[in-house]
């Protein structure tokens, strides 16, 4: 299969981004990051071939690579996915997957979180680690001594073409590449991104924290990781790290996928079981919800402190103590998100004694059980998609949510109005400013000890 003629997409800053598609099933938009040419991976035997037997597959060109705009390009990570977001307003499909592999996780993470209305699943194969730490090869590498060593690399291998430059430099990105998958991706990278670009990747990778944000995403995760993972742990720290995410633990080896790797197959597969169609067209529910979401304040300490098993154990007790407290009020619990669960009700008052009965109950046994759990709740009419729920009203509450502290419970100004003439006392917060929202937000805070 040839490589899909070239288009381009605008950013709002006035980049040219390059971007190709083939295949005719749904659309599925994949980042890479600086790392594969656009041209590349439509053999036969190939990822994107592969892929685009059952997706509409769009890859990207991001800023400062390829036949992207090169010239006076800063490319961080926030910018590509800008560049992200450019090719799928330009698509102009409601919702659709997104594939992050290594080097463009951090892009296809960060276009989730702040226009998350346009992704129903995201997926991250291979990812980068999270919370800015350094690669297992560069951690006990002083950051000075670092830069210098990067920087020395860069020079002679794009600037004075030495390949074994590149390779030592596509090592520090990919510390398990055998010496034949290095050559490969020194050849198809080196003409590829510029050498600005590559010069801040690994800094930035160092400072990158996107620990706190990915509480944010609603899109139905997948981390997919190879048995390397099993070394560094960093695919499983993401899935513990975000709502709801499923761990793919792949059989077959290999960080690059060159054409012809079993590990294709394998992703390909997974992701054909993990994305499926809705089962029919989103309409509209035709009454108000109010939605609820909760989440452990400091789950990743506590994994820290227990264990896989002792954190489980604790946050398995709180998901039953939270369905217990849906059940007395008539909850609907749409999914459990990791360490929380996102429920909605008929009625805003509803919700709300849902809430205090789960603080009540939480408060009774904080001293066994060591935790605490923020709640939000917003409330209007989102959008229903098999079981699922969509829209403002969804991501307003979650965001509600995350500007919480354990143990608060955090509410619209829209739920606040819903309940008037009941007996709740509420805390004026104020207007804050939601992630993903034109205009500022009127929160308040629900004071569930005297309510």
């Amino acid at each position: 299969m040839a490589a899909p003629p070239v288009q381009y997409a605008q950013t709002d800053d006035g980049m040219a981004i390059a971007y190709s598609e083939q295949g005719d099933g749904p659309p599925l938009i994949v980042s890479t990051g600086p790392m594969l040419p656009l041209e590349q991976g439509w053999g036969d035997g190939g990822v994107w071939s592969r892929l685009s037997e059952s997706f509409r597959v769009v890859r990207f060109d991001p800023r400062g690579c390829g036949m992207s705009t090169r010239q006076d390009a800063f490319g961080s990570y926030y910018d590509e996915a800008q560049d992200l977001l450019a090719v799928v307003r330009e698509l102009d499909v409601p919702r659709m997957p997104v594939l992050g592999y290594y080097l463009g996780t951090p892009s296809a993470v960060i276009a989730c979180i702040e226009d998350p209305e346009r992704f129903s699943h995201l997926i991250l194969h291979q990812p980068i680690p999270l919370r800015g730490q350094n690669s297992p090869s560069t951690s006990n590498v002083p950051e000075d001594l670092g830069d210098q060593m990067i920087s020395t690399l860069l020079r002679m291998g794009w600037q004075y073409h030495f390949e074994p430059a590149r390779r030592a430099l596509l090592l520090l990105l990919a510390p398990d590449a055998d010496m034949d998958t290095l050559r490969l991706m020194a050849e198809s990278m080196h003409h590829y991104p510029s050498t600005e670009r590559l010069l801040q990747v690994l800094p930035e990778l160092r400072s990158l924290n996107l620990a706190e944000d990915i509480h944010a995403i609603t899109a139905s995760t997948l981390v997919s990781v190879t048995p390397e993972d099993a070394r560094t742990g960093i695919g499983r720290i993401w899935a513990q790290s975000i709502r709801g995410a499923r761990l793919s633990m792949l059989r077959s080896e290999g960080w690059v996928l060159e054409d012809g790797n079993p590990l294709i197959e394998e992703l390909a597969q997974s992701m054909e079981e993990f994305i499926r169609p809705a089962p029919r067209a989103a309409m509209p529910i035709s009454a108000t919800r109010t939605v609820l979401f909760t989440d452990i304040e400091g789950s990743t300490s506590l994994l820290q402190r227990l264990g896989n098993l002792g954190s489980r154990q604790i946050t398995r007790e709180v998901e039953e103590m939270t369905r217990s407290s849906l059940r007395k009020h008539g909850g609907n619990e749409v999914k459990t998100m990791g360490d929380g669960v996102m429920a909605w009700f008929t009625m805003a008052s509803a919700g709300l004694d849902a809430a205090i009965d789960l603080q009540r109950s939480l408060a009774m046994r904080h001293n066994e059980l060591g935790v605490r759990v923020r709640i939000g709740l917003s409330a209007g009419e989102p959008i229903e998609e098999g079981d699922d729920l969509y829209g403002a009203t969804v991501n307003q509450a979650a965001r509600i949510m995350s500007l919480a502290q354990g143990g608060e419970i955090f509410v619209s100004n829209i739920v606040r109005g819903l309940v008037q003439g009941h007996e709740y006392r509420f805390e004026d917060m104020g207007a804050r400013q939601l992630r993903g929202f034109d205009e500022s937000s009127h929160l308040y805070q629900l004071d569930w000890q005297a309510s």
